[in-house]
């Protein structure tokens, strides 16, 4: 019989109780014995698709093929009276804020030295800069033109040089209106559909969320069916939730917004001197909460202030807020809400993370762990499908690493 034991966020004493009498074995006799259905550990040459950066645990390999996600954390002593959970936010952070531009806007590429330049860490000791996405559109309105190919708007080359950093790309729509020399009318599913199809044609790259065109409904249902995570607007939701519910408020508490798919409200400026005042606000609401965000966009950037911003977020913030695309959040709870085993034996956890549920189109499968009582873990080894590991020991923080880098 398996050893194998479904138990998501179970205390593990609890755990050991529940199989204590299931076991063909007794739990003295578990040292060196894994489960039939678990991946054994073993010593072997391998490079992870990221390595680790210094401190982080070690790569033991990968089994791309598989959608179960495994790594072994190890003890100073037998310690049957841990728990482990996953952590509220990636990172275990307080809260998040997102920024995006909409329309391929080259200004994107004037914000990314201000946001290269700032970070957040893993919790590790590991720093992470900040990200952003861009809302991008299929062709042009009058003459037909790929909007990735023109000079005026951020190309295909530069949309892949911006996700290599992190960033994300968002629907906007294949034609940005429905009137026009070339339009596909209000169709708006088209709209979505062909313009998922032409991005991950051209780069490679599979989207995860939509922003509203002009303010045209139709299109949060239209991402919502597609199967996208969120669609965001200044007006525009459909009656999707959140979309300000209870109230309209630019900080946000997350919990409201649906883990299945979210119709976002969102700060939109071009005028920067409005937007920093409403940021600069909202960045001083968010930091006394938890589990809150705000979204902001524009067309275009004020260097000077977004840069003092950006400053801002990273002094008052003191690691506390992730600075990443919307998707990235989204991603997150759905990540921690999959299927987790627990199997432990003697002073090693065996964890897995059972992903077979989740949509292929998910780009960041990243998940921490809090681990009680602290100053007990001795290290962390990935077992498979993981790129990376890194932990605190002092803070019991255990972050697991992979990232789909290219889609079938």
């Amino acid at each position: 019989m398996s050893a194998k034991i479904i138990a998501k966020h179970l205390n593990i004493v609890h755990l050991l109780v529940l199989i204590s009498c299931l076991l063909p074995f007794s739990l003295a006799s578990c040292a060196g014995r894994m489960d039939d259905n678990i991946t054994p550990i073993v010593d072997r040459d391998s490079t992870p698709t990221n390595p680790p950066s210094e401190g982080e645990g070690e790569g033991e390999g990968h089994d791309d093929d598989s959608k179960l996600m495994r790594f072994e954390i190890e003890f100073a002593a037998d310690a049957a009276n841990a728990t482990i959970q996953p952590a509220m936010l990636k990172f275990n952070k307080r809260g998040w804020v997102s920024i995006e531009w909409d329309d391929n806007s080259l200004e994107a590429l004037k914000a990314l030295p201000y946001l290269d330049e700032r970070y957040y860490t893993d919790g590790c000791g590991n720093r992470i800069n900040y990200s952003a996405a861009v809302a991008v559109n299929g062709r042009n309105q009058y003459h037909n033109e790929e909007a990735g190919l023109m000079s005026t708007n951020v190309t295909y080359a530069q949309m892949k040089m911006l996700i290599a950093k992190g960033w994300d790309m968002e629907n906007h729509s294949y034609y940005h209106e429905p009137t026009g020399n070339y339009n596909y009318g209000n169709d708006r599913a088209r709209n979505v559909s062909e313009l998922d199809e032409l991005i991950y044609d051209r780069i490679g790259y599979r989207m995860n969320g939509l922003v509203v065109p002009t303010n045209y409904d139709g299109f949060p249902s239209a991402a919502k069916d597609f199967g996208y995570l969120f669609s965001t607007s200044q007006g525009t939701f459909d009656d999707l939730p959140p979309a300000g519910n209870p109230t309209y408020k630019d900080v946000q508490d997350f919990d409201l917004a649906p883990k299945d798919f979210s119709s976002f409200n969102r700060m939109f400026y071009d005028d920067w001197n409005e937007m920093n005042k409403a940021v600069t606000a909202a960045f001083a609401e968010i930091i006394t909460k938890k589990n809150h965000y705000f979204r902001i966009a524009s067309h275009r950037v004020d260097e000077q202030i977004f840069g003092g911003l950006m400053e801002l977020f990273e002094k008052s913030g003191k690691d506390n807020i992730l600075i990443i695309p919307t998707r990235e959040a989204m991603e997150y709870r759905i990540m921690a809400d999959l299927p987790i085993s627990y199997v432990f034996q003697e002073n090693k956890l065996l964890v897995e993370i059972d992903a077979s549920t989740l949509p292929d189109r998910f780009r960041w499968r990243d998940l921490s762990f809090l681990v009680k009582p602290v100053g007990i873990i001795t290290g962390v080894k990935t077992v498979s499908n993981i790129d990376r590991i890194s932990f605190n020991a002092e803070t019991g923080l255990v972050n697991i690493f992979k990232q789909v880098t290219a889609w079938e």
